[in-house]
């Protein structure tokens, strides 16, 4: 049985006669209408979507029906939410390979981005225990802290924290990490011969400074990549974190078997 209050909503939208007929509730209808917009390039990437007003308007449904189509698109990552201004498509999702150790410049300049980073902070302190044995350093010895922020295309990507001995530490802080990756700067700036890196990757509520730097709304998604890379002789160059906005970034990994 069809309540009141959805029959009087199915009424609207028939004399509207922008969606098409289906079984489907009314919002799946809406997204999936949107949602071929987006996808066909009717509605082109970073292009803001009609407000909830204009949507009830066009389509003759409630407001309910337009924030459930809203946010199914936004779970799917197709928009993104600003505060106080409304709803845009996304722009295409970026990525980057793991077929072999590269910098994100390195993987995306290549493809057409612009890939810059902006240091936020950086600072010198003891090296806890367990920071200690991760880089093969005595406890207590000065580690640097680098954080930055890095933006592909003018737009920010991820926030990223560089932990190292103090004395590479201090030659990052007077190089050009704006525009290069780090691993570039390694080989050619400071003769160094970059080896491997060990990764890790998950999935984590976003915090305080991610939400700042990113732009984030409380309780948003990252995703969040750990590197420790090392150099040829196996040696603990950095250790590396970096949180990407979830609607924005992906890793791509081919297996053979």
């Amino acid at each position: 049985m069809v309540s009141a209050s959805k029959g009087t909503e199915l009424a609207r939208t028939a004399a509207a006669g922008a969606l098409p007929a289906g079984a489907e509730p009314l919002h799946l209808r809406l997204r999936n209408h949107l949602r071929d917009d987006i996808l066909q390039g009717r509605l082109a990437p970073l292009a803001q979507l009609p407000s909830e007003a204009e949507l009830i308007g066009r389509f003759g449904v409630s407001r309910i029906t337009v924030r459930h189509a809203l946010a199914a698109l936004h779970a799917e990552g197709l928009i993104t939410k600003v505060q106080g201004k409304g709803s845009f498509v996304a722009p295409p999702r970026l990525s980057q390979s793991l077929d072999r150790l590269r910098g994100l410049s390195e993987s995306l300049t290549g493809e057409g981005h612009e890939v810059q980073a902006r240091l936020v902070a950086s600072s010198d302190a003891p090296a806890s225990a367990a920071l200690a044995r991760r880089l093969c350093l005595d406890s207590g010895a000065p580690v640097t802290e680098l954080l930055s922020l890095r933006y592909v295309d003018r737009q920010p990507l991820s926030l990223n924290r560089l932990l190292m001995a103090a004395p590479l530490g201090a030659r990052l802080r007077k190089a050009d990490i704006g525009r290069r990756d780090v691993v570039d700067l390694y080989e050619n700036d400071f003769g160094l011969t970059v080896g491997h890196a060990e990764v890790e990757i998950s999935a984590t509520p976003a915090g305080r400074l991610q939400r700042k730097h990113l732009g984030l709304a409380e309780h948003a998604p990252v995703l969040q990549v750990e590197r420790l890379v090392h150099d040829a002789a196996g040696q603990p160059l950095h250790l590396e974190t970096s949180w990407y906005r979830h609607d924005g970034f992906s890793y791509r990994v081919r297996l053979e078997r």
